[in-house]
């Protein structure tokens, strides 16, 4: 494919590396405070960048912006009496459409839910969000149930490609600057895949550190709330606010440490991963990757292939068999209420979805089992690494967004750590064809912060 890129309204060409379009709240609430600007202001100059873009992206599914400004002059006049709610107070916020949004419905891109009323509550991260102060625009589009049919999004930096899935809204959002945070979710690759491919931030904490009750979850076990946005202060700050108010999951250990980002630290010893997706990386995107790591090694970063010893290459050999088997925990978890859904509606589920239901109906009790026991060595095997290796380091995706199949891009980075349940970073850090590609560190769970840490000194390194 040749030929200039087809961007969204406003949006600089080419893109390269750190060039953010979305605003860092962080440093704009210091204006705030100071009385040079206000949230009503942030929320207008975002709102024009919504109109000029929206109608080629369509990261939105449905929007209140009389609400979102009725918050944010709230938020105004709390700053202006210097009493806001928290560091986020008139953050503007899109949600993701598989979490409840009070006044909205959650359709989650499904005809099953067509009809659905609005919901009565937030979801807690959206709850907790809004306590803070934060003003929500609208629910951003998703991919069919969170894992089929695609939805209308398309990739501000190229119109042409795929925005990648299934948070292709909220990450398509924050790239074409209408926000500076949105919440998404993960079982596979469905928040750092779009993050990597639309060139913006996203976390995905050690699972259930982030509280993701109330709404659509397809599988209880696996899935993540992943927050994306354009600057890692934003991201880490709101993720604090959620700690505070709603916690993680019941029973769970929720994000540790606190508001202010962690300061940067250069990890000492980096994992290099390749994963069953570098076989299938295409060759300008393998070089990039590597002259990336030859910097980091250059800055005194011990990069560390799988073949330096026993353990790291039974590591990387059960990383790039969890193709093999990841798929099967998705689908077992989804079989009993899909098939009652196809059986009730067989008309209001994609070929795709029905497809994803008779992979499940297929599955046998031992091929779960199996499937679980797969995980828990690959989690045995990453866990003995603990005090060896800072992190782990690998592409984020197989390359910049694909023009046609596979329309939401591919997990095949992104399975072992949503496997294991480890914090996880896309770092917008390479232009592949003058579109985005990311980087994906990710370290130990329950060790958020220090992965944050890490994460802050390469994107202060490798970035102007």
């Amino acid at each position: 494919m040749t030929g200039r890129p087809l961007l969204a309204a406003g949006m600089p060409t080419p893109y390269r590396p750190g060039a953010m379009v979305a605003p860092c709240f962080a440093q704009t609430r210091h204006a705030f405070a100071a009385g040079t600007d206000t949230p009503r202001a942030l929320l207008e100059r975002g709102l024009e960048r919504l109109a000029a873009a929206e109608p080629q992206v369509r990261a939105f599914v449905c929007l209140d912006l009389a609400a979102a400004r009725a918050a944010a002059d709230a938020s105004t006049r709390r700053w202006r009496a210097g009493s806001p709610l928290s560091l986020i107070d008139g953050l503007p916020l899109g949600v993701k459409d598989c979490f409840d949004v009070q006044g909205f419905p959650t359709r989650v891109n499904s005809a099953l839910f067509a009809d659905a009323p609005p919901a009565q509550v937030d979801a807690a991260h959206v709850e907790a969000l809004r306590r803070g102060g934060a003003v929500v625009l609208g629910k951003t589009v998703t991919t069919e149930l969170t894992m089929a049919a695609p939805g209308p999004t398309m990739n501000p930096w190229d119109l042409r490609r795929t925005p990648g899935g299934s948070s292709s809204g909220s990450a398509a959002a924050v790239a074409a600057g209408m926000v500076p945070l949105a919440s998404g979710s993960q079982v596979r690759g469905s928040g750092i895949r779009p993050a990597s491919i639309c060139g913006v931030m996203a976390m995905k904490p050690t699972f259930g550190a982030l509280n993701r009750h109330g709404g659509f979850d397809p599988s209880p076990s696996l899935n993540h709330l992943v927050l994306l946005g354009g600057h890692l202060d934003d991201i880490w700050q709101s993720a604090h606010v959620i700690t505070q108010d709603v916690g993680g999951d019941p029973g769970l250990q929720p994000l540790a440490g606190g508001p202010d980002l962690p300061a940067p630290r250069r990890p000492s010893r980096l994992a290099r991963q390749r994963t069953f997706g570098w076989s299938l990386t295409d060759d300008v995107s393998k070089h990039a990757f590597e002259a990336l790591l030859l910097r980091l090694a250059n800055a005194g970063i011990e990069i560390v292939a799988p073949e330096a010893g026993d353990e790291l290459a039974a590591y990387e050999d059960v990383t790039a068999r969890t193709p093999e088997w990841f798929f099967d925990l998705m689908l077992w978890e989804i079989r009993s209420p899909m098939r009652a859904c196809r059986d009730m509606h067989p008309d209001a589920m994609s070929d795709t979805m029905r497809g994803h239901v008779a992979k499940a109906e297929a599955l046998t009790l031992d091929d779960y089992r199996r499937a679980l026991t797969a995980q828990q060595e690959l989690r045995t095997k990453h866990r003995a690494l603990r005090g060896k290796v800072d992190g782990f380091i690998t592409l984020a995706h197989i390359g910049p967004g694909q023009f046609g199949q596979p329309l939401l891009g591919t997990p095949w980075y992104n399975d072992p750590s949503s496997a294991i349940g480890a914090p996880t970073l896309n770092l917008p850090l390479l232009a592949v064809d003058d579109a985005p590609l990311g980087i994906q560190v990710m370290g130990f769970e329950g060790e958020d912060r220090d992965l944050v840490a890490m994460a802050r000194w390469m994107m202060e390194a490798l970035t102007p």
